[in-house]
């Protein structure tokens, strides 16, 4: 299942009211809600959390399409929008959405089958493709 943008940075502002819930609890518990050093406490537990949740979010949320040297089977995506009259659109890869260039002088349509050949950070270097017989 892939997350869109707007889940994963609802995800995030979830776990931070729940890291500042956290901390106001710890706070209060230990009667030393208004002390300056712990409120600098309670701010590194939620930084702390965000960057936590950060680097889980980039590890196992299903947002990469990865290539390795001498990769066996290729990677096939749909035009879902663009490469009208210019070199640029989306497509959906694995039921994500991505920003694709358009290799070579063939022009495609939504609805048309696309090869990755590279990618350069987030934008994909598609061409026209077939998809091979399963």
């Amino acid at each position: 299942m892939a997350f869109s943008g707007r889940q994963l940075w609802l995800i995030l502002a979830i776990e931070t009211v729940f890291f500042l819930a956290l901390a106001a609890w710890v706070l209060v518990r230990l009667d030393r809600i208004l002390e300056p050093l712990s409120v600098m406490i309670a701010l590194a537990i939620i930084v702390l959390g965000d960057v936590v949740t950060a680097l889980l979010m980039q590890r196992f949320a299903p947002t990469r399409i990865t290539f390795a040297a001498g990769e066996a089977q290729s990677v096939f995506g749909e035009v879902v929008a663009g490469f009208g009259m210019e070199s640029e659109g989306r497509v959906v890869i694995h039921g994500e959405q991505w920003a694709a260039r358009l290799k070579g002088p063939r022009r495609v349509e939504p609805g048309d089958r696309v090869r990755v050949v590279s990618r350069g950070g987030l934008t994909l270097l598609v061409e026209c493709a077939r998809i091979p017989d399963r």
